[in-house]
């Protein structure tokens, strides 16, 4: 079990120390080591902290630290890099230039094939997604997989920028050539840029996984 894991990261160390060296709340931590469940978020910032793998983490399997995840170098899973970049479900700024790779994700070779039609890796990024707008299809502090290869505007979830902004929406390209620009959440209206003002409109990439929080 995950708190199980959770303690064997603790070891001597005070539950104090520990949690501060996550810089997530003592009480918080509490709980996860009494079994309540942290949200893919913390899960990711006790995993950083620590220097232990994230799959390991969450489920139990594969390398427990990411070196030795990397030094396996298994056909059976392929690593999907993990940036420090946000993507805006409200607002926000893509900042991917002056990101810095955090880790790396494992998705099983078979799930790539079979769930995204991949091969390889290449191109596949994992992004946080921030704010409510996308919810419940894409939660605030979910993570989300980009394919950069699928850059052409069909309808359907993308990562795109606009006018400066990065943002994760779902994409509708009118006859006239306006974007209409979705949200999941009912309480976020529509937006539509005519075409004229697409100037400043690049297409990241389409979201093919989202990665929703362990509990809410």
């Amino acid at each position: 079990m995950l708190k199980e894991r959770l303690k064997q990261l603790v070891g001597q160390e005070s539950v104090l120390s520990f949690a501060q060296k996550c810089e997530i709340g003592e009480s918080s931590m509490r709980k996860y080591l009494d079994g309540r469940v942290p949200g893919l978020d913390k899960a990711a910032q006790i995993a950083k902290a620590c220097n232990v793998s994230l799959q390991w983490l969450a489920t139990g399997e594969g390398a427990m630290r990411p070196e030795e995840q990397v030094a396996q170098k298994s056909d059976e899973y392929i690593g999907i890099p993990r940036y420090d970049a946000s993507l805006s479900a409200g607002n926000g700024f893509w900042n991917i230039d002056t990101a810095h790779e955090l880790d790396h994700i494992p998705f099983t070779a078979e799930f790539l094939r079979r769930r995204l039609g991949r091969s390889n890796p290449d191109d596949l990024i994992i992004l946080t997604a921030n704010g409510d707008s996308m919810e419940p299809l894409i939660g605030d502090g979910d993570l989300v997989m980009v394919d950069q290869k699928k850059n052409e505007l069909t309808d359907g979830v993308f990562a795109f920028v606009l006018n400066g902004m990065a943002r994760v929406k779902r994409l509708n390209q009118t006859l006239a050539g306006d974007l209409e620009v979705m949200s999941e959440n009912p309480l976020y209206r529509t937006e539509v840029f005519r075409k004229d003002d697409l100037i400043n409109f690049q297409l990241i990439g389409k979201v093919v996984w989202c990665g929703h929080h362990f509990a809410r």
